[in-house]
């Protein structure tokens, strides 16, 4: 009789009308990034200090932006307008060019040496870096940046916003 319930309890619950249906292709995975914009007239998205922590800030852009061009705003601090509100950055003043060398992951190669900064202010430049590839269709297949700079190589990065 134990055995007979049990049977007529699976029965049941294993005849509930729903078959199993194979994988369905529904095309490409969704991204962050639109491919008809080319850059131009978009907000260009910087990451600088409030408060302790890396805070985005958005600017407005009117020429087409690139990677380079958003990291040389970065580089140059925040307006007078994000100073008055508190904003700081822990990167030094620009001097020279950074580079961005697209490839698996994309690289960018700085002027100036990374060893003495903090963890913040590298990170400053990984996720602008990050926002500006996304705002140009850019795209990094593993979600890291390889930063070179003239004293070091560092190991894979990822934003720590």
């Amino acid at each position: 009789m134990k055995k007979l319930l049990v049977l007529a309890v699976l029965l049941l619950v294993s005849g509930c009308g729903v078959k199993p249906t194979p994988v369905v292709a529904a095309g490409p995975a969704p991204t962050l990034r639109n491919p008809a914009d080319d850059g131009s007239g978009t907000d260009v998205v910087l990451y600088y200090v409030l408060n302790g922590r890396l805070t985005p800030v958005t600017r407005p852009r009117s020429l087409p932006a690139s990677v380079e061009s958003t990291l040389a705003m970065l580089m140059d601090g925040p307006s007078a307008d994000e100073r008055a509100s508190g904003y700081t950055t822990e990167l030094p003043r620009r001097t020279g060019a950074i580079t961005l060398t697209h490839g698996a992951p994309p690289t960018i190669t700085v002027p100036f040496p990374v060893q003495p900064l903090s963890g913040t202010g590298i990170n400053q430049l990984v996720c602008t870096a990050f926002a500006a590839l996304v705002a140009t269709g850019g795209y990094t297949t593993d979600g890291t940046l390889a930063v070179v700079a003239p004293d070091v190589r560092l190991p894979y990065q990822t934003c720590q916003a």
